[in-house]
């Protein structure tokens, strides 16, 4: 029996109503890529999740986190729903890391464009972009319509800087995400503006971090980082829902 009101449910999964869909779907093998900075494979509510990846900063380097970020967004999409630790929006979906920002958080087009590829190569349904930039990139629009027209879904943050959506969540082929309070109002810091499709939970987010980050394995975080993972978990659901013909 599912739990929805247990504290390994968090707010935001809570909010988005994920745990009504556990007892039947719980995004059962979509493959949802996460376009970050890695995943450690070995975190306990993430080392059942966690199916490849693959390193686009340095190729044939490993792809695991050497920094957090990927990690706290992989454990909203796709946490273990275990009673222990905190749980994911589709806790039996199988995630890829693909690295494509440094440990210091930074990365460069190249690497990005090549993560990308990678995703539609290895038919990933559905790609998480928890990054961003103010301006629009050459090349980057026409990437992401290649994903899109190879089926798959993507979902990026609209940023933290109060103003306008950042790219790519910008364009017309991405699903843009703003980030929710708990009061159900738009976060200060959330970017905004039409581009957005969804605004979701994205403040003071609990979710699974390196235990090198945190020895207790599990740490709050704000930003449309956070919010931006929600949306992709929803849409393995629906992925998962529509595989399943119903």
């Amino acid at each position: 029996r599912v739990d929805a009101g247990s504290d390994e449910a968090q707010w935001g999964v809570r909010r988005v109503n994920a745990p009504a869909a556990w007892p039947s779907n719980q995004g059962d093998g979509v493959k949802v890529a996460i376009v970050d900075t890695g995943i450690d494979p070995e975190h306990p509510d993430l080392k059942g999740r966690v199916a490849g990846g693959y390193n686009a900063v340095d190729k044939g380097q490993p792809w695991a986190d050497d920094h957090f970020h990927g990690t706290h967004v992989a454990g909203i999409v796709a946490a273990e729903l275990d009673g222990k630790g905190v749980a994911g929006v589709a806790p039996k979906a199988s995630l890829y890391a693909v690295k494509v920002l440094t440990k210091e958080g930074s990365g460069s087009i190249f690497g990005i464009f090549g993560g990308i590829n990678w995703c539609i190569q290895n038919k990933m349904q559905v790609i998480n972009m928890s990054l961003g930039a103010p301006q629009s990139i050459p090349f980057f629009d026409w990437v992401l319509k290649k994903a899109v027209k190879a089926g798959v879904t993507i979902v990026a943050a609209a940023g933290n800087d109060s103003g306008a959506v950042n790219y790519p969540a910008a364009y017309p082929s991405v699903i843009a995400v703003s980030a929710l309070d708990e009061e159900d109002k738009i976060a200060k810091f959330s970017s905004r503006g039409p581009q957005v499709a969804f605004i979701a939970p994205g403040v003071k987010i609990p979710s699974s971090v390196p235990l090198s980050h945190d020895g207790s394995g599990v740490k709050a975080y704000s930003g449309t980082s956070m919010a931006t993972p929600h949306v992709a978990g929803l849409a393995a659901l629906a992925v998962s829902k529509g595989a399943q013909g119903s």
